[in-house]
């Protein structure tokens, strides 16, 4: 009687641990799903960001060729001494089109706030 209940504990520990190897399978399944999806998603970001920096660059460099157009059609007109008048319109319009990026601007020291008041008013305590 020993030895038939030890041999059904057996049998139903190893039926156990079979259900238990399945379900962590399975767990593992979901996660490797779960990171796949997540890597795609990644994936598609980078994408999107790569193509909004070549669709700047072409237009920037766009731009840059319709200036450098511009640019030697007056240097021609300049060196004929003919009237630029007519490049001035389009000089302007150009000038609206085109937008100024400034440089990033260096690290400054943090300045304490008389010396910001100082600086604004123009004395010589708000030298930076």
């Amino acid at each position: 009687m020993a030895k038939i209940s030890f041999l059904l504990f057996v049998v139903a520990l190893i039926a156990f641990l079979n259900v238990y190897e399945a379900r962590r399978v399975v767990k593992i399944d979901e996660a490797l799903a779960n990171d796949l999806l997540k890597a795609e998603a990644m994936i598609e970001e980078d994408l999107k960001a790569k193509k909004t920096s070549i669709q700047d660059l072409s237009s920037e460099v766009k731009t840059l060729s319709k200036s450098e157009h511009m640019l030697n059609q007056l240097g021609d007109a300049y060196k004929k001494n003919m009237d630029l008048a007519p490049y001035e319109k389009k000089l302007k319009k150009f000038s609206r089109v085109v937008k100024v990026k400034k440089a990033p601007a260096k690290n400054k020291k943090p300045v304490s706030i008389i010396q910001s008041i100082l600086k604004d008013f123009g004395l010589n305590g708000g030298k930076e």
